[in-house]
């Protein structure tokens, strides 16, 4: 018995280990994701990198890392076997995920746009928004309903947010930099990152069980093709003029190294940690976030800014408990829910 004592300690504390590295790995990338793309936008430099091309770029280094994490899983033939069985032989499976992985593409290049008017800390706190699109995509598609608690935490984020839109600098109307644009930008992002997450569970249910990897080079089948068409869409005259790597640099590849890894820690920081250690993480991201700025952009938050920030992390918690509650009990009935891997991709 003391041996089975000592080897339960051992796997709770191994247990523990994971989630706690995953989180601190989540607000690393987090903070570095958000930082980058901002100083990659807000910089001045004589040749302005295309976001287009710098989207594209990500969605192929999300595929070659899911591709390789897939390749460890199996051997070398049924690698091959593995990709043939799950993506061209069950055609059905992977059109599912084409209208997601559409609205992702056009969401990475709303946040791009934000970057572009947005300081760091402003784009993090109102990107969390997606927790009330979430939300109220869950009643409208899902037909879920919330509770008190769960519609007040909702107000006071969106109170939060609202808050935060007051911080005004007088570097933005210097740089001629729109934060009504970016704010819009965040919005219409929230807005289809909460529908895309709703409408991947909801027509996930009851599809054959695929692997994180896996659904997400099913992906990556039309995020790739999609993303370079928009290329062209977008930007023809200036990638035919001067190329697709036209104002690359060291920090716009780090940048889309960073968007590409972080996009897919956030699916593993889903996976790995509970509820309590995502919203730690969340919350650290946006407090780094802040600091990070007022060091590397001059940005000076004001006592109205503070507050919308402090209400922001406030709802998230508060949100999530009756969650971390209804996943508890349904632990206790036998039952899994089926929203844990809903915004993993």
């Amino acid at each position: 018995m003391a041996h089975t004592t000592e080897q339960y300690t051992y796997a709770a504390n191994q247990t523990a280990a994971f989630r706690i590295s995953f989180t601190l790995i989540f607000i690393n990338l987090g903070v570095v994701t958000i930082s980058f793309s901002r100083y990659s936008r807000a910089r001045e430099v004589d040749a302005m990198f295309v976001s287009t091309v710098a989207v594209w770029l990500t969605e192929v280094i999300k595929c070659v890392i899911c591709l390789f994490l897939v390749a460890q899983e199996e051997t070398p033939r049924r690698f091959i076997h593995a990709l043939k069985t799950q993506i061209i032989e069950q055609p059905y499976d992977t059109m599912k995920v084409c209208i997601p992985a559409m609205i992702y593409i056009v969401q990475n290049n709303l946040f791009y746009v934000a970057a572009s008017h947005l300081d760091a800390a402003t784009f993090m706190i109102t990107s969390q928004l997606k927790i009330f699109t979430a939300a109220i995509f869950t009643v409208i598609i899902l037909r879920r309903s919330l509770n008190r608690t769960q519609w007040f935490a909702l107000a006071v984020l969106f109170a939060g947010v609202s808050l935060v839109q007051l911080q005004g600098t007088k570097s933005k109307e210097i740089t001629g930099e729109s934060p009504f644009i970016g704010f819009v930008a965040v919005v219409v992002a929230c807005c289809l990152s909460g529908f895309a997450g709703i409408y991947f569970e909801k027509i996930l249910k009851g599809s054959a069980p695929v692997s994180l990897w896996m659904r997400n080079v099913q992906m990556a089948v039309f995020a790739i093709p999609s993303s370079f068409i928009a290329i062209y869409m977008q930007d023809a005259k200036t990638v035919n003029e001067y190329g697709l790597l036209y104002g690359f640099d060291s920090i716009v590849w780090l940048t889309v190294l960073w968007y590409g890894i972080g996009g897919l820690s956030v699916a593993v920081c889903i996976k790995y940690a509970d509820n309590i250690a995502k919203n730690f993480a969340t919350s650290v991201a946006i407090v780094l976030s802040t600091i990070g700025s007022m060091f590397l952009f001059d940005f000076i938050p004001s006592l109205t800014f503070l507050l919308g920030a402090a209400l922001v992390i406030f709802s998230i918690f508060l949100y999530s408990s009756h969650q971390a509650m209804v996943a508890a009990l349904g632990r206790l009935r036998g039952e899994i829910p089926s929203t844990k891997e809903a915004f993993c991709l």
